[in-house]
């Protein structure tokens, strides 16, 4: 299955987003399968373990006794977030980005494969985030606009730092010029995809059961991150056709290599 790989507008982004992630549900569902629902079912389970749980028309006391166990319960709280943080979360989305650029380029990849790369994207990953963090937030204590301008400029800066074999200021200075002309399409996409996330995860909210809605809508958001992902993987691609002519150097590659490449009608 080959791919259109050239610069596209917000109707192709998606469009191809959505092929990958079908044609490719498998390999990449269980790469999330491995990582991130783990974590995300077992630290939820554990949280809703440990937090304290107000009764039917609390009083005063019970809201103060609710805030002191509440509280007495943060460090495990932060210990069990920050964990995610650091370490599930940056795996994950290396792993994910990594499949799904090999399969958009039309090149083999296993889920062993993916997470080993995730795995070797840790500390590249966590200094790059660190440092959009920290301009996105003195952006935001600035005036608030150079914040969200931050937020755009850098959002291809995890991909950056995963398909390019950079990081830090480079990887967010990369992502900059990536992005910069195509700030409009990239805002609505990520609306258009926030919308949708919203809509289809709060269905599960309405679960009764606390314990199956925490599986049914980790495994909702689980799909949903992989659309996501496959979206902001043919964004960052697209940038890279306007930037670098990339859509000629892959084109001759595939040529020279005797591979079929993509073009314009294919899905």
């Amino acid at each position: 299955m080959t791919y259109q790989i050239k610069q596209l507008k917000l109707g192709g982004i998606l469009d191809q987003a959505i092929a990958i992630t079908k044609n490719h549900f498998g390999l990449l569902f269980s790469i999330m399968l491995v990582l991130w629902v783990p974590y995300q079912l077992i630290s939820g389970l554990y949280l809703q373990s440990i937090m304290p749980v107000l009764p039917p028309n609390p009083t005063v006391d019970d809201i103060l006794l609710f805030n002191q166990q509440a509280v007495a319960k943060l460090p495990a709280t932060m210990l069990v977030v920050w964990a995610g943080i650091l370490l599930i979360l940056p795996v994950t989305n290396a792993a994910v980005i990594y499949a799904i650029s090999r399969k958009y380029l039309g090149q083999e990849v296993s889920p062993l494969e993916a997470i080993q790369k995730g795995v070797s994207k840790i500390v590249p990953l966590v200094w790059t985030m660190f440092l959009m963090m920290l301009a996105i937030m003195g952006g935001l204590i600035l005036l608030i606009i150079p914040g969200i301008l931050c937020a755009l400029w850098f959002g291809l800066a995890q991909h950056v730092v995963v398909l390019e074999d950079t990081n830090g200021f480079k990887a967010l200075s990369r992502s900059k010029l990536l992005v910069r002309p195509f700030l409009g399409t990239f805002l609505m996409l990520g609306i258009v995809i926030g919308v949708i996330g919203w809509m289809l995860g709060s269905a599960g909210q309405f679960i009764p059961q606390q314990q199956v809605q925490l599986v049914v809508v980790t495994l909702i958001q689980a799909g949903i991150t992989l659309v996501s992902a496959a979206a902001f993987v043919v964004f960052y691609f697209s940038c890279r056709c306007a930037a670098d002519n990339f859509d000629l150097e892959h084109l001759a590659a595939s040529v020279s290599a005797g591979v079929p490449a993509a073009t314009s009608d294919e899905v």
